[in-house]
């Protein structure tokens, strides 16, 4: 998909129908670490905590996906003033159908559903050198706060 073309979608909440799609997406955006996540799907799907959320994106009413996004309440967040707040832990789009606003459209219901668990703020993090996410994020009105380095020594 080239330009940007709105795409018809649904935004809802993730089900167990969702599982396999929701993997493989997240497998996309963390491979890193690909046998955590059918567990962690299981986990989330059988006992759905209040203080988390993922968002699919129906294309249709076919149950094809076009995206998600995972969205977590934190009691702080680098630049934030408030507590609790809304964290965008991933968020996801199919490559090709990118620059649909499909991640906007998942983003604004994910900052929905922190807004109507009190919150008044949302939070997120990219990596260092991931660009793309950083546009992303500056063009749904996200600011920078903060440029951190993480270390780690095994013991």
């Amino acid at each position: 998909m080239n330009g940007r073309v709105r795409v018809d979608a649904t935004v809802r909440r993730a089900t167990q129908a969702d599982a396999e799609q929701w993997r493989e997406m997240r497998c996309d955006l963390w491979p890193e670490s690909p046998d955590d996540h059918p567990a962690e799907i299981a986990q989330y799907l059988a006992v759905p905590p209040e203080s988390a959320v993922c968002l699919v994106a129906e294309l249709g009413d076919g149950g094809e996906l076009g995206g998600f996004v995972e969205a977590q309440l934190r009691s702080y967040a680098e630049g934030c003033r408030s507590s609790p707040v809304g964290y965008l832990e991933g968020i996801y789009v199919r490559p090709d159908l990118r620059r649909s606003r499909l991640g906007a459209q998942l983003v604004a219901a994910a900052e929905a559903w922190a807004r109507g668990l009190g919150c008044s703020e949302m939070a997120s993090d990219r990596a260092l050198d991931n660009e793309s996410s950083g546009a992303f994020h500056e063009a749904l009105g996200y600011e920078e706060v903060d440029r951190i380095v993480c270390l780690r020594k095994a013991l």
